[in-house]
């Protein structure tokens, strides 16, 4: 009853992740990998070419470098599915989306995984916010892609935007897409993954979120019924040290003076603040300075993203 869809960097999935899947998921599914070795795909082409492909009708889109730690997770996940009106659901996400990218503290609302790497070079540990949450799921509007569970019927309104390339993002879109429609997306607390990657939020990021951003920018703010009072009540403050923010994450990942400000400049009118000229004259002067704080990790940044062309 459950398709699994993996978009692979190989030919053949990971033997590792299909025996795990076999031993824990506790129902009938189907391993759906989208063969990417040459990199031909986004990550968006690839998930709705699996879909495509799928025979069932609940669905799990699941990076490779996991490992499931519980067992009979597939009828929980359908238990989950079957709740009325449910869009996604997963193991991280946000309840609140404002209108600037980065406006948010790094903290998220709600998570449950445990956070490791290959390399051991970081501590493994379980990551649970809320700490003292007794429930089995928490309403939020974004979840983290590392794995994102759906019904296949609600692929009748929404779809992933192949409009957008390369393998960030989708994650940010598809959840969006769900709330406008009306869905409800959660983080549930009943099922426990190890994810071996602490992600790569580099440049790329940044430009294809960015792009998110402005698809969305005539629905955006976007709150679940779980998000936080004055969070909601203090949202155009937020957003407000959220370009401060923006422009800082910016600078620390290289990108141009020119293009920073263009962005920046961008996310300050969708505020419509009433200063919004003095703000977007300040921005270049904080640019500026920003750089001369960051200039050893900017040109370290200049120097990988040289090396990656």
């Amino acid at each position: 009853m459950l398709s699994i869809i993996v978009c692979s960097k190989d030919k053949i999935l990971a033997p590792a992740l299909a025996t795990n899947i076999a031993s824990t998921v506790g129902v009938e599914y189907e391993l759906v990998a989208v063969d990417n070795s040459d990199s031909k795909y986004s990550i968006y082409e690839a998930y709705n070419k699996g879909l495509e492909r799928s025979k069932y009708p609940y669905l799990c889109f699941v990076h490779e470098d996991v490992f499931f730690h519980s067992n009979n997770w597939g009828k929980k996940v359908i238990s989950h599915l079957d709740t009325p009106n449910v869009g996604f659901c997963g193991l991280a996400g946000r309840d609140f989306v404002s209108k600037v990218p980065a406006s948010w503290n790094k903290k998220l609302s709600g998570i449950n995984i445990i956070q490791s790497d290959h390399n051991k070079k970081k501590s493994t540990k379980r990551k649970l916010l809320p700490g003292a949450y007794d429930q089995t799921r928490k309403s939020v509007i974004t979840l983290d892609g590392v794995i994102l569970f759906a019904r296949k019927d609600i692929f009748s309104k929404i779809s992933f935007d192949e409009q957008f390339s390369g393998f960030h993002g989708y994650d940010f879109d598809i959840c969006i897409q769900a709330a406008v429609q009306g869905y409800k997306n959660y983080v549930i607390y009943d099922i426990l993954l190890e994810h071996f990657s602490r992600g790569n939020m580099d440049a790329e990021y940044y430009r294809t979120l960015m792009q998110v951003f402005r698809k969305w920018k005539d629905q955006l703010p976007l709150f679940s019924e779980d998000s936080d009072a004055d969070v909601q009540a203090n949202i155009s403050f937020i957003d407000l040290r959220g370009v401060s923010r923006l422009l800082r994450k910016l600078v620390r990942r290289g990108l141009s003076a020119n293009e920073i400000l263009v962005h920046t400049v961008y996310f300050t009118q969708t505020l419509q603040l009433p200063a919004e000229s003095l703000r977007i004259a300040t921005l270049r002067y904080e640019l500026h300075l920003m750089r001369l704080l960051n200039f050893p990790i900017y040109l370290h940044m200049r120097r990988k993203l040289k090396l990656q062309k």
